[in-house]
């Protein structure tokens, strides 16, 4: 029985999260709690691409200084082992931040350690969500949404025949094109990751959601006061 090993694992993928640089240096020091220092020093990595380079670091906060680093990445991995006295390793976790996903692997030889591990990551990540993440999850819902409001729309103003339910219609099937035709992952990643500075509302992408989200009211609005006032 000496001669066999079991190893625990959990997975998952975390919801879209937008983190700053203290949030980064946090959630570090979350990933590092109960490995030891030596364990740290020798086994911690984390990684980014800048273009066709990959940078490599055993410090979030060497890589973070870093003056040919952008100010926003999509692309970022945590990885540390640990090592046991009678197996090749006993414990390992790896955070794989991209534009499409957000994935979370945590491995050991003791279950407990394993679950509380990753719930204590997974609580983090949780915390720091982007305000608009059921917009990128159910994006597929809300365009199918937005299709039957084009439709609905194009036939009340046909009816109608009024120039400012057209001008309602122009600006509903631009976001409808935008949303269908483009990769709105480049936009807003599944992860945003600001490497300098902290979040703010001012933010490109929170911006640029509102403003989205603000045409929307407003033709949906216009329609019903169309609508009731004849």
């Amino acid at each position: 029985m000496e001669n066999v090993e079991k190893r625990y694992e959990r997975s998952g993928k975390a919801r879209p999260c937008f983190l700053d640089q203290e949030d980064l240096l946090n959630l570090a020091h979350a990933i590092q709690e109960t490995f030891t220092k030596p364990e740290i020093d020798r086994y911690f990595r984390v990684s980014t691409t800048l273009g066709n380079t990959r940078v490599f670091s055993n410090s979030i906060g060497d890589l973070l200084v870093q003056k040919d680093l952008p100010d926003k990445t999509s692309e970022l991995s945590f990885w540390i082992e640990g090592w046991g006295p009678r197996t090749r390793f006993d414990k390992n976790v790896l955070l794989d931040f991209s534009r499409y996903s957000v994935q979370l692997h945590v491995e050991g030889t003791d279950p407990v350690w394993v679950y509380d591990k990753y719930y204590k990551i997974m609580k983090f990540l949780k915390d720091k969500r982007a305000w608009y993440w059921p917009i990128i999850v159910a994006e597929k819902f809300i365009i199918f949404c937005m299709t039957m409001m084009l439709i609905a729309s194009l036939i009340f103003s046909y009816r109608v025949r009024k120039s400012m339910t057209y001008v309602s219609d122009l600006a509903l099937l631009g976001i409808w094109t935008f949303f269908v035709l483009s990769d709105t992952r480049k936009i807003w990643p599944y992860s945003l990751l600001k490497l300098k500075g902290a979040k703010t509302a001012f933010d490109k992408e929170n911006l640029l959601m509102m403003g989205i989200l603000a045409i929307l009211i407003l033709v949906l609005l216009e329609v019903i006061l169309s609508s009731l006032l004849g």
